[in-house]
């Protein structure tokens, strides 16, 4: 299973945003207890969506900062896959994105996301 993993997630991740004009796709291994950000603008008028899926558990948050203050509105803890989409209710500078391997072995994983207008 781990030798067809990779294939496995180029084949399940296909359909999810072959409509989008202007995706990002990511594929990395996570050390233990380490993260992977990704971090995107994003205006009231547009809306970032994701998709991922690892070999294990991994957390997941969409975070940005707000009045020296970091926010949360997503966060998503220990699971191998995962979607959605965030928009902002006001302009935001910076979004980010923030996968982390919350285990002590390395974890495979890959994300697809893009910045829409909604």
């Amino acid at each position: 299973m781990t030798r067809l993993f990779p294939a496995l997630l180029l084949l399940a991740a296909a359909p999810v945003l072959a409509q989008s004009q202007n995706p990002v796709v990511v594929n990395k291994t996570l050390v233990g207890s380490s993260a992977h950000k990704e971090c995107v603008n994003l205006t009231d008028q547009q809306l970032v969506r994701y998709w991922y899926r690892a070999e294990a558990p991994i957390d997941f948050n969409i975070q940005f900062v707000e009045n020296k203050q970091t926010v949360y509105p997503i966060r998503r803890d220990k699971q191998a896959i995962g979607s959605g989409s965030y928009s902002p209710k006001a302009a935001q500078q910076v979004t980010c994105m923030v996968w982390t391997n919350p285990g002590k072995s390395p974890v495979l994983f890959r994300v697809e996301f893009a910045r829409l207008a909604r």
